[in-house]
């Protein structure tokens, strides 16, 4: 028989157990612990001994150790001949502590013939009552096993997570993988249990307290938190634990996956980052504010919501650049953010706007406080490179909940806040409550749906010819734009124009407009209509970006039509501002062919200087010099005079604006004027009625007919009262398309009034038979009335003021009180005598709503 047959027949035998060769002598002891232990060894598959108290050797259930020593063992010192004394030591020492009561293991490595085993052995007490008569040891072969168990080893080493094992929650590790050292960035050699719980992150040691008691219920658990490493590195770990359960359900054994996850956080960081702040600033963005705002309304708690605006920032990018621009903004953030207190909230909305909220507050006097001191901190001198910058802020105000419960009404009201602060003269905070009139309403409702308005292209387009005075020719008109808003009707370029500059709107729009008159111009040639030039005005801050150049290029050649039959006319004030930038851009749109004219002409301290740098095709010599020329004003015409004289001179066509009355139409028929422009001859007419004037080519002269008070005709059935002077009253918007809102009160001059309605005078342009609803007060012989109505005609007056008439929504009982305030005053009045107690205006109508403007 070869050594190998023969070593692994004595293994066998080893593990084996052998019942015939059991020492019978241990079998006269009867009804002892021992000896009632040593019958159930019999059957264990595994080598059992029983030993003694006193050491000595009671039983075995195999004769394995007798072929190793040579004689059979009477008492574990016998052991030492086989086992390292290491070894030997420390399973006594294991032994001692069995005695004591506790089971207790021992893993060990035990070379025999050239092969090292690997063992378990369990040392169970035997206790009888209190007292421990002895010990079974159990020998268990985990050989194969831990071969199995090395090869995974060898696997977790090349893994790119940490492994390790451990049989207890709070037990020492039993494995650790290679990986586990270069996370940690500790030798293996150093790590264990309590070092590694004193390295979790303070602030997550709770949360992995926690997760790890869930072990006691859940088979496995996953969690994330950081570790501080022995060099201070903070890194975020992503670990899975999962338990193995003996039959009673208990933990024998724990399994742990480790992942260095410290790069993913971060770059979530930077993607947090990216999605919820401004990069440019720093500051949350308008998705972060929308959150917040969403926090803040669910909370029920009191806030109030402001809305600033930097005036005039687009001047900046536009004349110094958008580098500059960025650098103003992260001053003006930094600003910012060093005065607000600790419960304010900040957000940068949108280019120049920024939102702030302000919570636990006591009074409202800490929002004013803190509006005025933000004022005063942006008015202070910013320095950029080489440039001095002021700037200044509007700021709109609004308070949660009596003035908005969601955000985006809050944010609307804040918004027409700050319309009121715009319009109030910039530099100024307002509030909601105390602001939101009928004009800032308009204002917000029109900024509001103008981007819609671009893409649905609400906007019309409107011809004013321009004609030659002599024969009435037809030379060219300019185009004007209306828009049909869905509420408020025709909106004139008066109206929107502004609100498009504070937007930032006004390039996309202007933009348009050149694309459409283009596309016209080839329409009308494809359709044999003899061109003629179209005017169209450019507002400076389109002059200030790139791009327009290039747009009426490409516009030009795709349509294919000639440079000259387009006509850009430029403010006088456009000229005066960034010089070299729009000289430069003139000059190319010039080399391209096309024509320009500066309008509003003579109104600047240096039209001189300009009509000899920059050389335009035409000048448009503003209205207000042609409004008076037939009221004998020298000076009036010696300007007029001097500007034709001039144009003819530098060999510049001229155009009059406004003009209305023949006597204006005679004088500048004697001194030349090259083309007139205005209501004498024709009003901006809509595409089709302009391409009827083509088709003809010419207009005459029509009488512009006055108003007279005298023969209005009367549009309501009751007898209408009219007041000696005007009365003031107020008006405001309460139901729009079915749906109520809240807008402040505008101030309004009572013409006269009836059982039925009222007639007023106002500066807003109102639309009529629209579905909005509106409610009137005033005051007439100290009797307050507050009326509902709706409007059902209006008149323009002079001075861009409007009259409109309105029908009351009434009952029985109200309609009896103004019968009888009626009946009253005009007996008064029927006396000459004054009549008391009511608000009456006696000076002129156009500067009471100057002055409120």
């Amino acid at each position: 028989m070869s050594n190998k047959s023969k070593k692994n027949n004595l293994l066998n035998r080893f593990f084996n157990k052998n019942i015939d060769e059991v020492n019978e002598e241990n079998l006269t002891i009867e009804n002892s612990l021992l000896q009632y232990c040593a019958t159930f060894s019999k059957y264990q598959p595994n080598p059992s001994i029983i030993i003694s108290s006193d050491y000595c050797i009671f039983s075995m259930n195999t004769n394995i150790f007798k072929e190793i020593l040579g004689y059979e063992p009477k008492n574990i010192e016998d052991f030492k001949r086989i086992l390292p004394e290491d070894t030997y030591l420390a399973l006594k020492l294991t032994y001692n502590e069995a005695l004591e009561g506790d089971i207790q293991k021992h893993l060990i490595d035990y070379e025999y013939n050239d092969q090292t085993l690997t063992l378990l052995l369990t040392f169970i007490p035997l206790k009888n009552q209190e007292t421990t008569e002895g010990v079974n040891l159990i020998i268990e072969d985990l050989t194969e096993q831990q071969k199995s168990t090395h090869t995974f080893q060898q696997i977790f080493h090349h893994l790119n997570s940490g492994v390790w094992m451990k049989e207890s929650i709070s037990g020492d590790y039993t494995y650790l993988s290679k990986r586990m050292e270069g996370i940690l960035e500790l030798p293996l050699s150093r790590i264990n249990n309590d070092r590694f719980v004193k390295m979790i992150h303070p602030g997550d040691l709770k949360l992995v307290n926690a997760k790890l008691n869930d072990l006691q219920r859940d088979e496995k658990i996953q969690l994330t938190y950081r570790v501080i490493c022995a060099n201070s590195k903070i890194k975020w770990l992503s670990e899975q634990i999962v338990t193995v359960r003996d039959s009673e359900g208990e933990i024998i054994q724990l399994f742990g996956l480790v992942e260095d996850v410290t790069k993913e956080k971060e770059n979530e960081e930077i993607i947090h980052k990216l999605a919820y702040f401004d990069e440019l600033t720093g500051l949350p963005n308008q998705r972060s504010l929308y959150k917040q705002l969403d926090s803040f309304c669910q909370s029920n708690a009191p806030f109030a919501l402001m809305y600033l605006d930097l005036d005039r920032f687009n001047m900046i990018n536009d004349s110094l650049g958008y580098d500059i621009g960025d650098e103003v903004l992260k001053i003006i953030s930094t600003r910012l953010k060093s005065i607000i207190p600790n419960n304010a909230y900040i957000a940068r909305l949108s280019s120049n706007d920024f939102v702030i909220t302000l919570h636990n507050y006591s009074v409202v006097d800490e929002i004013n406080q803190l509006a005025d001191q933000i004022i005063q901190v942006i008015k202070k001198l910013i320095t950029v490179e080489e440039y001095e910058i002021y700037m200044s802020t509007s700021i709109g105000i609004t308070f949660y909940p009596e003035e908005g419960t969601d955000k985006l009404s809050l944010i609307e009201n804040a918004h027409a806040a700050l319309y009121l602060a715009k319009r109030e003269g910039k530099g100024n905070y307002q509030l909601f409550t105390h602001s939101k009139d009928i004009s800032s309403y308009k204002k917000y409702i029109l900024d509001r749906d103008m981007r819609k308005a671009i893409i649905n292209e609400d906007f019309e387009l409107f011809f004013q010819p321009k004609v030659e005075p002599n024969r009435g020719q037809i030379y060219g008109a300019e185009v004007l734009m209306r828009w049909n808003h869905d509420e408020w009707g025709a909106i004139s370029p008066n109206e929107f124009i502004p609100i498009a500059e504070e937007n930032h709107l006004i390039i996309p729009i202007t933009d348009w407009v050149i694309k459409k008159v283009i596309t016209l111009l080839k329409e009308w040639k494809d359709s044999g209509f003899l061109l003629r030039s179209i005017s169209v005005n450019v507002p400076p801050i389109r002059f200030m970006h790139n791009g327009l150049v290039d747009l009426v290029k490409e516009q030009l050649e795709m349509n294919q039509i000639p440079p000259k039959y387009l006509e850009l006319e430029i403010t006088e004030s456009t000229l005066l501002k960034s010089e070299h930038m729009v000289l430069s851009t003139i000059e190319e749109l010039k080399a391209l062919g096309v024509r320009i004219a500066i309008d509003d002409f003579g109104k600047g301290y240096s039209f001189l200087d300009l009509l000899r740098r920059f050389k335009p095709d035409t000048v448009k010599i503003d209205r207000d010099f042609i409004r008076n020329l037939s009221h004998d004003s020298h000076m009036e015409k010696g300007i007029v005079s001097s500007i034709l004289y001039l144009a003819k001179t530098l060999d510049m066509k001229v155009v009059a604006e406004g003009v209305e009355e023949s006597e204006q139409l005679q004088f500048l028929k004697q001194q030349e004027c090259d083309y007139i422009q205005g209501y004498l001859f024709s009003k901006a007419v809509t595409q089709q009625e302009y391409e009827k004037l083509m088709n003809r080519g010419f207009l005459k002269p029509q009488a512009v007919k006055k108003k007279n008070r005298k023969n209005e005709i009367e549009k309501r059935k009751y007898f209408r009262f009219v007041f000696p002077q005007h009365v003031i009253g107020k008006m405001t918007i309460i139901e729009v398309n079915n749906q109520k809102v809240e807008v402040g009160a505008t101030p309004i001059l009572l013409d006269n009034i009836s059982i039925g309605g009222v007639k007023f005078l106002s500066n807003l342009k109102l639309p009529i038979n629209s579905n909005m609803k509106f409610n009137f007060q005033f005051t007439l012989m100290s009797y307050p009335f507050e009326i509902e109505g709706i409007l059902k005609w209006v008149a323009e007056e002079f001075g861009d003021l409007y009259s409109y008439g309105v029908s009351f929504s009434t009952n029985g009982i109200l309609e009896g009180a103004i019968a009888s305030i009626i009946n009253r005053m005009s007996a008064i009045h029927n006396k000459n005598e004054r009549i008391p107690d009511t608000d009456f205006h006696y000076y002129d109508s156009y500067y009471f709503f100057k002055n409120i403007e």
